[in-house]
């Protein structure tokens, strides 16, 4: 397991108590507040488990490790740069 997912299961499970707590005190804020964190958590722990698929597939994959860097890196490129 790497950090996201561990991170992402535990503000979903955070979460969900949040939101009963909020349910069952009648606060409302606090069960909107519960809700979000667990679906972050959720998605936190989803990009977590597609890290660890990308990790486990390029592991045998030495070339293609390269490649996918060198793709992330003209992303965040492209992402990043000015547009003037």
């Amino acid at each position: 397991m790497n950090e996201n997912q561990v991170e992402g299961t535990v503000n979903k499970v955070a979460g969900r108590i949040q939101d009963a707590a909020g349910a069952l005190t009648g606060d409302a804020d606090q069960q909107a507040k519960g809700k979000a964190r667990a679906a972050a958590g959720d998605v936190q722990a989803t990009a977590g488990d597609v890290i660890e698929r990308v990790r486990e597939w390029a592991a045998d994959r030495p070339l293609n490790k390269v490649l996918i860097a060198a793709g992330v890196a003209f992303l965040l490129g492209r992402l990043t740069a000015s547009r003037d």
